[in-house]
């Protein structure tokens, strides 16, 4: 008995039930509000000639905080069962990304 495979046809619907995890779009939007509040306080910092005061410096250990709890989550929803793993590849390695910049700017500020 020969077993017949179907073929895929171009353009044919795929049901799944997998979701987009809520944690790891919640990454992704992390990682999203750090570059945007990042930049802001960059903003700030031009305008006053690079002379911000305390604020704006706490406002970039926020946004390496911001970085960190999007890694963690993005990191736990990737081992999450039957997801999609497209927004948390996104989080994780945008956030990872902007975890290391953030350190490399911090120890450079030193």
């Amino acid at each position: 008995m020969a077993l017949k495979r179907k073929r895929k046809r171009e353009g044919e619907l795929r049901l799944t039930d997998k979701k987009h995890p809520v944690l790891g779009i919640a990454a992704t939007i992390a990682g999203i509000i750090s570059v945007g509040v990042f930049l802001a306080a960059c903003i700030i910092s031009g305008r006053q000639g690079g002379n911000a005061d305390v604020m704006v410096g706490f406002i970039g250990m926020l946004c390496l905080v911001i970085s960190i709890l999007g890694l963690i989550m993005a990191w736990i929803s990737l081992h999450q069962e039957d997801i999609r793993p497209l927004f948390p590849t996104i989080g994780s390695l945008s956030n990872g990304a902007l975890v290391i910049f953030y350190m490399i700017l911090y120890v450079l500020g030193i």
